[in-house]
């Protein structure tokens, strides 16, 4: 049982100690070379817990195993998210992506992060260089989800199975791909970011569960071999059960999140292993290295060898243009300008990551049907709810 219940929090609203305390205990995780770890973690079992209903049990799982380790360094810190959903229509303007947070778009040249938390810091995992983004459109990221569409998910979706498809193939892919660099392959996780990014994920999941007492009970759909996912399936690496995961208040997880009402106690028979592997032993394994990693800011000409090429949607020159000029149904010579829906995902950047492509396209037009309500209601100087 827990001893005591946290609070995940917006990681814009933390007050100066909360905020400075997460970064000094995020530095010292990346001395240690731990964020190698959690890098290569991923990316060895990416296609066992991506494509399939693993998917949101297994990352909250992963997200407790970062978290415990923040606090194994300080005890205080929690985990925060990052609500991309706030600055959706212009992530550029987005305080998370400055330097004050986590810096933005890798340096030219060789892409490396520069600014923020996470500046110049180098890493050894796929293969030794630095920490890298690359912005989708060169210098933008293009939209992310607003989260009136999320919730538009939420409130048409039943079943466990449909609402993961449909999130993890729309809301959450398309961060991952904006931002680009490390942060669009499956070792992500060396970059800090991917655990905020992931526990806005794990916080939308947990809302779409408070709509419906069964989700913190059951779950639905099926693994990567085809097999049933229910509550007493093993998880891949921890080989404790899904269903040990469901209530985020319950034993070994111990968390709310800010905004959300507590999951009500769901009594459950005792996992057949629970958080047996939130230790360090467990990143420094023959895949991975367990040197700390190096500061230095590699020269100039230097480029590193795991630097990845973000996929382009080439030709559409509009798509890096965070805001396009609408003309008005109700007035032929009114101008307004609209917000731009975030753009198809790359098809061979969405195979290499097990995405589904169908579901992809069904919620390329679900977004922009809602970006498109969105403008409607503006042009009629309706102030839309789009977050």
């Amino acid at each position: 049982s827990c001893t005591k219940i946290v609070v995940r929090k917006d990681i814009t609203t933390l007050g100066i100690d909360e905020q400075q305390r997460f970064f000094r205990a995020v530095r010292e995780m990346h001395r240690r070379g731990w964020m190698d770890g959690f890098g290569s973690m991923h990316d060895h079992i990416s296609h066992q817990v991506h494509g399939n209903d693993q998917f949101f049990a297994w990352h909250r799982r992963f997200l407790r195993h970062f978290e415990s380790l923040l606090q194994e360094i300080d005890p205080d810190v929690v985990l925060p998210y990052w609500n991309w959903g706030t600055y959706w229509q212009n992530p550029l303007a987005d305080p998370v992506l400055t330097a004050n947070f986590f810096g933005g778009n890798g340096r030219p040249g060789d892409n490396c992060v520069v600014e923020g938390v996470e500046a110049r810091w180098g890493r050894n995992y796929p293969t030794k260089g630095c920490l890298t983004r690359k912005f989708r459109y060169g210098t933008s990221t293009g939209s992310f989800w607003p989260m009136r569409a999320v919730r538009d998910v939420m409130k048409t979706t039943k079943s466990h199975a449909q609402f993961r498809s449909r999130i993890e193939n729309g809301a959450h892919g398309i961060v991952h791909l904006g931002l680009g660099g490390d942060f669009e392959t499956m070792w992500a996780p060396v970059d800090v970011l991917f655990f905020l990014h992931h526990a806005t994920i794990d916080k939308v999941w947990a809302e779409w569960q408070s709509r419906d007492p069964q989700r913190f009970q059951n779950v639905d759909g099926f693994d990567a071999a085809r097999q049933p996912v229910t509550a007493d399936s093993p998880m891949p690496f921890y080989g404790e059960d899904v269903g040990s995961t469901l209530v985020t208040n319950g034993p070994g997880y111990c968390y709310v999140y800010d905004d959300l009402p507590a999951p009500p106690a769901v009594p459950r028979n005792k996992p057949k292993v629970m958080l047996s592997m939130n230790t360090a032993a467990n990143l420094t394994g023959p895949v991975v290295s367990p040197q700390p990693q190096a500061d230095e800011e590699p020269a100039d000409d230097e480029q590193p060898a795991a630097e990845q090429e973000a996929p382009a949607d080439e030709g559409d020159a509009a798509a890096e243009r965070l805001f396009v000029t609408g003309h008005s149904p109700d007035s032929a010579d009114a101008k307004i300008a609209d917000f731009a829906a975030p753009r198809p995902m790359d098809q061979r950047w969405l195979k290499q990551g097990h995405y589904d492509l169908d579901e992809a396209a069904r919620m390329q037009r679900l977004v922009d049907g809602v970006v498109a309500e969105i403008n409607a209601e503006r042009r009629l100087g309706i102030n839309a709810v789009a977050i």
